[in-house]
């Protein structure tokens, strides 16, 4: 008998939230996971855990249509379902290509990883003709060098005219800040919103509990981003998602990032990925004449650090190492600089990622004619990580 897991998505409800006291349409479902062998063995608290209610409060007249929900549905549930179900069945009205969009989807992580993930059947109760989405973009905004880049080249005075404009970022909590980090998501939100106000576009928050679903967030985050964004379809037309990898790269390190916008597209809602063409040092030159940008950028993710960077990670070591070349030292959103001690902690880690980001130090650094002695430090220790061609 096939393993089903059951979408039950809610009506959509308007409410006050819990933390800032004001107004949110609640979307809300209910996923039934179905049991393994394993939920028996572990008893009881596993047989209920096997049912979550998730939910994504949005700014109050956001108001998604029915559609919109079971679309949002289908896609925070599929890593889950790859996992743990033979077929997926979201007990609402879905738009006619999520369905196929999003098994096409499953059988691209199907190829990339069958390990972990099988192909499940997708259904739903009803299916209804995709209405086009109109009007400018939204982008989610996390305030790091990604996000400032594709917010610039949207909404920046150097867009060009036929480029979408970005009305609304859209900041989450519950997706690198955890959702019960209530203050320190406050001063994150703080921080980003100079950057956005300075470009004139408004900032929203939305909440959401959705890295609690049954899933590998590293691997969903964009599916999950997407299906977001896709609840602003009444009055946005495009979802953008900035990626932190060129295409090559992205090919040899991290396909998902090329592939995956393709499959989380539809006529309803399309979604497009943005920074393919740049690099990550060639991202911090593009921000370099944005005064916001240099004082509060965030790029952190160490765990516990949610509101400001840490200078001791690999990826504030990183855009401190881009600084020293870009700039010539040290940029305001970061406490202190670069120093040949922190280039020793890179090259020790030793792995793929390193490889990339002081290739690109290098490259970088030979085409600008830089005579910073870090350079030659970076060359020498080049010949200690394979080239996959991805730099």
């Amino acid at each position: 008998m096939p393993r089903v897991a059951h979408v039950w998505p809610e009506p959509v409800r308007t409410t006050e939230d819990p933390v800032t006291g004001t107004p949110v349409d609640e979307v809300a479902m209910t996923v039934e996971w179905p049991r393994r062998l394993r939920d028996f063995l572990e008893g009881p608290k596993v047989w209920r855990a096997r049912r979550q209610r998730l939910w994504i409060r949005l700014p109050a007249g956001t108001s998604p249509s029915p559609a919109a929900v079971g679309d949002a549905a289908v896609l925070v549930a599929l890593f889950g379902a790859m996992r743990r179900a033979h077929v997926l069945h979201v007990h609402g009205e879905v738009t006619a290509e999520r369905l196929p969009s999003a098994t096409t989807l499953a059988e691209v992580w199907h190829r990339r990883r069958p390990d972990k993930y099988r192909v499940p059947t997708l259904r739903a109760d009803r299916a209804t003709p995709a209405v086009a989405a109109r009007g400018p973009a939204i982008l989610p905004f996390s305030g790091g060098l990604d996000s400032a880049y594709s917010l610039l080249r949207y909404a920046g005075p150097g867009r060009g005219p036929d480029v979408v404009p970005v009305a609304t970022a859209m900041m989450v909590a519950g997706a690198d800040v955890p959702v019960d980090e209530h203050e320190a998501f406050g001063r994150a939100f703080a921080r980003a919103q100079h950057l956005t106000d300075s470009l004139g576009v408004p900032l929203v928050r939305v909440t959401t509990n959705l890295r609690t679903a049954k899933q590998n967030w590293t691997h969903s985050n964009n599916t999950a981003l997407a299906a977001l964004t896709g609840l602003f379809r009444a009055t946005h037309g495009l979802g953008l998602l900035a990626v932190g990898f060129t295409a090559a790269e992205a090919k040899a390190w991290w396909p998902a990032d090329v592939e995956d916008p393709l499959h989380l597209s539809t006529p309803a809602f399309p979604v497009l990925a943005d920074g393919h063409e740049a690099d990550r040092f060639e991202k911090l030159v593009a921000v370099g004449g944005w005064p916001e940008a240099l004082a509060h950028l965030r790029v952190c993710f160490r765990p516990g650090v949610w509101d400001r960077n840490c200078a001791d990670c690999f990826k504030c070591l990183t855009v401190m190492l881009f600084a020293r070349l870009a700039f010539g030292g040290a940029i305001p959103a970061f406490p202190r600089e670069f120093t040949d001690a922190d280039l020793d902690r890179i090259v020790a880690i030793r792995d793929h990622m390193s490889g990339i980001r002081l290739r690109q130090f290098a490259r970088h650094a030979r085409a600008l004619g830089s005579a910073d002695p870090l350079v030659a430090r970076v060359e020498a220790a080049l010949a200690r990580f394979p080239d996959r061609g991805a730099a």
